[in-house]
């Protein structure tokens, strides 16, 4: 809707018989609207451009550092179950050298009683020569020749 020609005619009769001050006063509000319009409220403008450019950086950020934790979590867990499977191949490992240690123990205390038996066979047969010995050497008398 535009002014009509009655409504700039009765402005500039308004202004002519105002006084200097009052139009003066009226320029002056006029060339500060200009001045904030021009200048002041585009920089009013970049900053809410620019608050807005560091809040979706920001959201971007965060946006990575989420997926990189995310990562690291995976991992933690990855690693978590591997020292969880080391740990089970250790203990088996640990029950195969207990076992492997009773067994022993028991084929060494095998091989002790094997040894004394070895050895009261030994003597037996010592003892056994010693009388046939003797016995041959009473029956045929001194010295044989073979």
């Amino acid at each position: 809707m535009e002014p009509t020609g009655d409504f700039w005619g009765g402005l500039g009769t308004g202004i002519a018989n105002s006084p200097g001050w009052m139009v003066v006063g009226a320029l002056l509000v006029v060339g500060v609207l200009f001045v904030w319009a021009k200048y002041v409220h585009p920089d009013t403008k970049e900053i809410k451009l620019r608050e807005l450019e560091v809040r979706e950086r920001e959201a971007r950020n965060d946006a990575e550092r989420i997926k990189a934790n995310a990562a690291l979590a995976e991992n933690m867990r990855g690693l978590r179950d591997s020292n969880d499977a080391l740990a089970q191949q250790s203990a088996a490992l640990a029950a195969g050298i207990e076992e492997s240690k009773v067994r022993s123990r028991t084929m060494g205390d095998k091989v002790d009683r094997m040894a004394s038996a070895t050895e009261h066979i030994r003597d037996t047969t010592d003892h056994t020569h010693e009388i046939v010995e003797d016995i041959r050497h009473h029956l045929i008398g001194g010295e044989g020749t073979d």
